[in-house]
């Protein structure tokens, strides 16, 4: 395999969120919220949005925007913003990269003591919880509503993963999602027509490209368990995925949880599949091992489909036809849906209102219509309104690159429900490591998908209990 790709890949790593967020994305201890414990139910931090501050304000209003982008990602949303700050002269926005989600929200969690925070911050999906219990940001229904701010050309269900109580809490903007990866050609050569609809299929499928050579690259991502759940329309936590009242308790030790990972340890223990680690050196071997043909097939985020497709257009693969199918849903017979990825935008509490007005104002300049059209065909981003598709530019996106479409209509078909929001969870790091500790003692120390999933609810609970009793919560 040429190195290039695997540099390529690499040098996106920081901005790759697959599923509900990568593993080094989310909160840490909690510790920088022990001071200002939550209620139980508590749906961010407060604070007015005068949404009409800029109209009476004289000058110009400059405020700082924390970003996670890097290279070609990085580049769009400077342009962007640079086009934001020629069209007006109320807001100036000063874009600060921090190179990686987990970086900006390390340096969120200390500014909340140092008191160095920004404006707007993005944070991934799995730092919603966080940024509640830090009572540090406005929720953006705030501002929606002074606003007379219209949500029906968003994706519902992009919208509800920001979403608790009822209350927006951020902003959705750089949304991803899991899609299935394969060798058109490797599956031609296997004599299989189509990519699998279902986990069933996908196991059937492997076994036959196994016989033909290939297999399946399973990347080590703990969000396996709960979007596969989510297809199944099955909850994660209790209290409606902690979205209707804070998560307590998992609720995932089920029949059907059983299955999908009774499922993933036959791949993996026939051979069928083989496994990377989902950070590191060699988190994108699943990607590389379908360039020199070890793999027909993988599941990874639609946010590495750009660098792909860069590396093939070189001609230096001609055995790979690169195909984008929908996710491997648990039944076709369940209507759930799957989980959205990515980041949202928040708006702090602790800056001034007329610093609120200006930040909400270039939020709406980055979720309009054209500007989510551009960021999808120039990051590969999923567009989060449905106008944005009827553009010029989003067709032309997808007559080129039809596997760009695929992810879109993933969030826009099924069911929008808690348990396809996703799990709303303060210690979403120490979870995700308890998933991928059990899943990883199936695959390498032969425990049983059952003794793996009873040892991962008990470990989660455990988690959950006492970030809930350091941040005070009840």
């Amino acid at each position: 395999m040429n190195p290039r790709l695997g540099r390529l890949l690499a040098s996106a790593a920081a901005t790759v969120v697959s599923g509900g967020a990568l593993l080094g994305a989310g909160g840490l201890l909690g510790a920088p919220f022990a001071s200002a414990a939550p209620p139980a139910r508590s749906r961010g931090g407060g604070g007015a949005c005068d949404v009409a501050a800029l109209a009476r304000h004289n000058g110009t209003v400059h405020i700082d925007f924390w970003e996670s982008m890097v290279t070609n990602n990085g580049k769009t949303l400077a342009a962007l913003t640079q086009q934001f700050n020629s069209s007006q002269s109320k807001v100036h926005v000063t874009l600060v990269q921090q190179k990686s989600y987990t970086t900006t929200w390390v340096k969120y969690q200390a500014g909340l003591s140092n008191g160095h925070l920004p404006d707007v911050v993005q944070l991934t999906s799995i730092d919603l919880q966080g940024v509640v219990d830090s009572r540090s940001a406005m929720p953006v229904a705030t501002c929606m509503k002074a606003s007379h701010y219209k949500t029906s050309d968003f994706l519902p269900r992009v919208l509800s993963a920001y979403r608790i109580g009822g209350k927006q809490i951020g902003m959705p903007f750089a949304v991803s999602g899991p899609v299935l990866i394969y060798n058109e050609k490797a599956f031609a050569a296997a004599g299989i027509t189509s990519p699998p609809a279902t986990l069933a299929q996908l196991l059937a499928d492997a076994k036959i490209l196994k016989a033909h050579g290939s297999g399946m690259g399973l990347k080590l991502d703990p969000w396996h368990l709960e979007t596969w759940l989510a297809s199944a329309n099955q909850l994660f936590v209790n209290n409606g995925n902690g979205r209707r009242a804070r998560a307590t308790k998992t609720v995932f030790d089920t029949p059907t949880a059983k299955k999908i990972w009774t499922d993933l340890d036959q791949l993996v223990q026939s051979g069928e599949a083989k496994t990377n680690p989902a950070t590191g050196s060699a988190e994108y071997d699943n990607l590389l091992g379908i360039g020199n043909g070890q793999y027909a097939m993988t599941i990874d985020t639609t946010a590495v489909l750009g660098t792909v497709e860069a590396v093939l257009a070189t001609g230096k693969y001609p055995n790979v036809q690169l195909g984008v199918a929908p996710f491997p849903v648990f039944s076709t017979r369940i209507r759930g849906g799957i989980e959205v990825g990515g980041s949202a935008l928040y708006v702090s509490n602790r800056k001034s209102p007329l610093a609120r007005a200006a930040a909400w104002e270039y939020i709406e300049f980055l979720d309009s219509p054209a500007s989510q059209a551009t960021w999808a065909k120039g990051t590969g981003y999923i567009p989060i309104r449905k106008s944005s598709t009827r553009t010029a530019t989003v067709k032309a996106l997808w007559a080129a690159e039809p596997g760009y479409k695929v992810a879109y209509e993933q969030l826009l078909a099924g069911a929008n429900t808690d348990a396809t929001a996703g799990a709303v969870l303060g210690p979403y790091t120490q979870v995700r490591t308890a998933e991928l500790n059990a899943e990883e003692s199936m695959f390498q120390s032969h425990v049983s998908p059952s003794v793996a999933l009873k040892q991962a609810s008990a470990k989660i609970d455990q988690i959950i209990t006492q970030y809930d009793q350091r941040i005070g919560a009840k």
